[in-house]
């Protein structure tokens, strides 16, 4: 990676550090995923914190200093959170989210899962359940996985709830540990 660029990515998680430090980590369409620092990203005057909130397509400058990044300037492009959200919207973005940090090794470039990645988070965000398996079905797939026979076949008979079943037990068996975001709306 260059010492400084400007690229775009989604935010799929951010960590606390310190009082005003957040680690962030980015799904980029050139360089994947990576974690940047954003210094002083949660003091009440900095302007990157609206702007990295889970699920936001961002645009963002970052340089490397030593061996790690560093999120300087930050700017919103698509907000996931415009408009009201239901709950079921909110735990399927968690829940996606923590199916990219986990499978996507940081620095690990993969063909098309960035644009695969949006078209399930504008999927989440239109509240269109077919078109979000479909695309995880596809996600599945690019990541070289392979789709269980059971999915697709439920799929085609349009029985979405057990097709989302199927899939997130088939997730679960590649990490091998059940999923945490399926705790927060319990």
């Amino acid at each position: 990676m260059e010492k400084y660029q400007n690229t775009v990515g989604i935010v799929i998680n951010k960590k606390t550090i310190k009082e005003t430090d957040l680690l962030v980590t980015l799904l980029t369409p050139r360089n994947g995923k990576i974690v940047a620092l954003a210094k002083g990203a949660k003091n009440i005057k900095s302007s990157r914190l609206s702007c990295l909130q889970l699920g936001n397509t961002i645009k963002v400058q970052l340089y490397q200093k030593n061996d790690y990044l560093w999120l300087s300037e930050a700017q919103t492009i698509t907000p996931f959170l415009q408009h009201d959200k239901n709950l079921t919207q909110i735990n399927l973005l968690f829940y996606f989210l923590e199916i990219l940090n986990r499978l996507i090794a940081e620095n690990q470039q993969i063909e098309s899962i960035y644009q695969i990645s949006q078209e399930i988070i504008d999927a989440i965000n239109q509240n269109q359940l077919n078109r979000y398996i479909k695309s995880e079905i596809l996600f599945l797939e690019t990541l070289g996985f392979g789709v269980p026979t059971e999915i697709n076949q439920y799929f085609a008979k349009k029985d979405y709830k057990t097709t989302q079943q199927l899939i997130k037990g088939f997730f679960e068996s590649i990490i091998e540990k059940p999923l945490e975001s399926n705790k927060l709306f319990k």
